[in-house]
């Protein structure tokens, strides 16, 4: 399986589907229930299984350890804000002197700066000083993340599972839980069948989205898929009854 960087970029605790305070049993239980639709044995040859459960290995690995989850925290808390703006140095101030009045028709004047330019000039670079302490830490883990970011970016995209077929015409959007109630209303009551099974997965990979409900429903519906294949009745029934509490139907 691939290894997956950690990236405090990257919202772990909605990849798991669980809140910010979460416990670590309510993380354990999320993440029984997402390897049991992406363990690589379950999903034999899906290279997009494989990298979905890679990116929770690491999720559970990161919120389950509580120095680096209270790291990710401390990131996660000031990464949206915290911009720091330098300060501009104010303009010395200058006062106009008049000279004496002699045979000139009008009179004559010099611009004095009393040394305020040297006095700013001093005050600039002690807050500067002072500026670079304090942003050095910051731009340090700014430079990690830009590096880790491009790691990711260079990667390979995963190809989709080749039984994946899209159907034709427009596509309607809906809610995870209104995919997979659509789902259970296929295949409520009805024996295994490899043509409602296909239409049931082209179904959920085209109305389902990135959340955790949806990768679930799609993965329901990879093990309608090999019940039929394997003529496995048990195994079809288990993947309706996940497929009710999906939408609702079944506690």
């Amino acid at each position: 399986m691939a290894r997956v960087p950690f990236d405090p970029a990257t919202d772990y605790y909605q990849l798991l589907g669980v809140s910010p305070g979460a416990s670590a049993e309510d993380i354990q239980a999320a993440y029984r229930r997402l390897a049991k639709a992406y363990h690589p044995d379950l999903n034999a040859g899906s290279a997009v299984a494989a990298a979905r459960m890679a990116r929770v290995n690491v999720a559970k690995s990161v919120l389950l350890d509580r120095e680096m989850r209270a790291f990710y925290d401390r990131v996660r808390a000031i990464r949206p804000s915290h911009a720091h703006v330098v300060p501009v140095p104010r303009a010395a101030a200058t006062t106009v002197r008049y000279a004496p009045h002699h045979a000139a028709p009008r009179p004559r004047h010099r611009v004095v700066s009393h040394g305020v330019k040297r006095a700013s000039t001093r005050g600039f670079d002690r807050s500067t000083g002072i500026l670079l302490l304090v942003a050095l830490p910051l731009i340090a883990a700014l430079a990690l993340y830009v590096f880790q970011a491009f790691q990711l970016s260079i990667e390979p995209l995963r190809e989709p599972p080749a039984d994946a077929s899209l159907p034709s015409g427009p596509i309607s959007r809906t809610t995870p839980r209104g995919a997979a109630d659509a789902v259970f209303m296929m295949v409520r009551g009805q024996p295994p069948s490899r043509e409602l099974a296909t239409r049931a997965y082209n179904f959920s990979m085209a109305r389902a989205d990135s959340t955790p409900e949806s990768e679930l429903l799609r993965a329901d519906t990879r093990r309608l898929l090999r019940a039929t294949a394997t003529g496995d009745a048990e195994g079809w029934d288990a993947a309706v009854a996940d497929v009710c509490r999906l939408a609702g139907h079944c506690d």
